[in-house]
């Protein structure tokens, strides 16, 4: 099973950028940042994610998120 894994957090890192900034540099919310640096997000506003990118100056959306392999876990119910 593959999951949706936003990598912004290691990028704000990478770059030294702290969340309070990237609120200046995109407009996004600093409790929304907050809220995309935290594994496990279920939803992910397009629009939020151009501002930051924008921001960032990134063009390789994979530089934010990815699809990352989780295991199967044998009593999982299929999602099917």
């Amino acid at each position: 099973m593959h999951v949706l894994k936003i990598k912004l957090k290691d990028v704000l890192k990478q770059r030294n950028i702290t969340q309070r900034q990237l609120e200046s540099l995109s407009g996004v919310n600093q409790a929304r940042v907050s809220q995309l640096c935290k594994p496990g997000r279920q939803e992910i506003n397009l629009g939020i994610l151009e501002k930051i990118a924008a921001a960032l100056d990134i063009t390789d959306i994979s530089e934010l998120i990815q699809f990352e392999e989780v295991p199967h876990i044998e009593n999982e119910p299929d999602s099917k």
